[in-house]
């Protein structure tokens, strides 16, 4: 089964690729009932105007945008959070910016420090290369309209983890004002001032990206949308049954990842699980060595990625 390879649309922005992104990850894979959560449970949020309206849709079934923010509900209302103070996160997460608002400041000069800072795993060269096409073309008609487009702050946020792997963590204070935190790095200074001005919530939007890629029931959808192809997925179904000894994973040496092998002896951790999935959103390795309980060996080699050199 052939999977879009959406990472191709991202990588070059044009207005066709921006609505092909867009098409491809406004499909509507999840079931309400998938996500834990009761119709009658979800009605009551829509009537208390905590999910977003967006024409006259029914919700019957729900795209990835709103699947981060059902989980975001989910995990608010399990921290006591009433649905007052969410429907403001709500409205603020769902303020539409447009890609100029985002890359440029209001003098017209490109946020160079702040989207240097943000952005995930995309070398120097790459970012490089798109600042100049953003800077040098914005006159074009294609790329002027690209970045004149008008779409949710939260999608930016999102396509922003998923394709920059970047761990950004929502912030919500007492009053219900939402900020984010690019790096780790920078946790201390918001534990700080929490401190001083009271309650915040810090919830990390990778970590929605984790569970919809070892969930049993939605790995089909992670397939389907790119995230895990065949190969990762039994990969990930072997360590969610504890049946992995060792896993070694290979990346082009030509690249500037090193080689990773993990083991277990006893029950695999959560952070062994999340540091695995994170190499697979990645999708630099070429080859993939799993070791079970039972000491048979399997290996996947790639195809499409450069071979390993003896």
């Amino acid at each position: 089964m052939k999977y879009p390879e959406i990472d191709q649309y991202y990588a070059d922005p044009s207005v066709e690729n921006r609505d092909k992104l867009m098409d491809i990850l406004g499909q509507e894979h999840f079931k309400i009932s998938d996500l834990g959560v009761t119709s009658r449970v979800f009605s009551n949020w829509k009537l208390k105007n905590i999910i977003p309206k967006v024409d006259e849709r029914q919700w019957v079934r729900l795209n990835l945008f709103e699947y981060f923010w059902i989980q975001i509900i989910k995990d608010l209302r399990a921290l006591g959070l009433p649905l007052k103070l969410i429907e403001k996160v709500k409205d603020q997460l769902f303020n539409h910016l447009s890609f100029r608002e985002v890359l440029f400041d209001e003098q017209g000069d490109f946020r160079d420090d702040d989207l240097r800072k943000s952005i995930g795993v995309i070398s120097d060269e790459e970012y490089e290369q798109f600042k100049s096409h953003m800077l040098n073309k914005s006159d074009d008609e294609n790329v002027s309209s690209f970045l004149n487009a008008s779409i949710p702050l939260f999608f930016f946020i999102v396509v922003n983890v998923l394709f920059d792997h970047a761990d950004i963590k929502l912030t919500i204070n007492q009053d219900g004002e939402v900020d984010f935190i690019p790096k780790e790095l920078d946790m201390s200074n918001y534990v700080n001032e929490a401190i001083k001005t009271g309650p915040l919530v810090v919830l990390s939007l990778k970590r929605y990206v984790y569970t919809l890629m070892s969930e049993p029931a939605q790995v089909s959808t992670a397939q389907q949308l790119g995230l895990l192809n065949e190969v990762e997925s039994e990969v990930i179904k072997a360590m969610r049954e504890n049946k992995l000894r060792e896993l070694i994973i290979t990346f082009d040496p030509e690249g500037n990842h090193k080689d990773l092998t993990y083991t277990w002896k006893k029950s695999i951790k959560q952070e062994d699980m999340e540091s695995v999935l994170n190499q697979f959103l990645g999708k630099s390795h070429v080859s993939l060595t799993m070791k079970s309980n039972d000491g048979k060996t399997v290996q996947y080699e790639y195809q499409n990625r450069k071979r390993i050199k003896n």
